[in-house]
């Protein structure tokens, strides 16, 4: 065999597996679309202390609690819009929140605005911040 022949079986192997390594966008082996961890979302069942939440917050008129990540984080979306009264009473909600959400294993709490962007953040063993 020349040596042209051996580049040219390295060139095509290369090819292959350059092809075959682009083709994985999010897809198992069987080519069926795969979501991002970051959006996969248990079930309200799964993770309890949902409603105990909503409860706790329910004087702020909040739009949506959801806990995320493995039943670790408690996502409060709300209307509230990026100013000074949004953020303080985005930090009340949050401490509202923290007082009956760090039960199993949720140890952190993000209240969003009306844009989706995060308002307040509370960490279980620290009193929740805000903008």
């Amino acid at each position: 065999m020349t040596s042209f022949g051996g580049l040219r079986r390295i060139a095509v192997c290369a090819a292959v597996c350059v092809v075959a390594g682009c083709g994985s966008d999010s897809s198992d082996a069987a080519g069926t679309a795969q979501a991002p961890a970051s959006s996969i979302r248990p079930s309200a069942e799964a993770c309890g202390g949902a409603d105990r939440i909503e409860n706790a917050v329910s004087e702020f008129g909040v739009t949506d609690v959801s806990i995320v990540g493995q039943c670790t984080s408690v996502v409060i979306a709300t209307t509230l819009v990026e100013d000074l009264a949004g953020s303080d009473t985005a930090h009340r909600i949050c401490s509202a929140a923290a007082a009956v959400a760090y039960t199993g294993d949720v140890t952190s709490i993000s209240v969003t605005g009306v844009t989706g962007s995060e308002l307040a953040i509370g960490i279980e063993g620290a009193s929740c911040i805000g903008d």
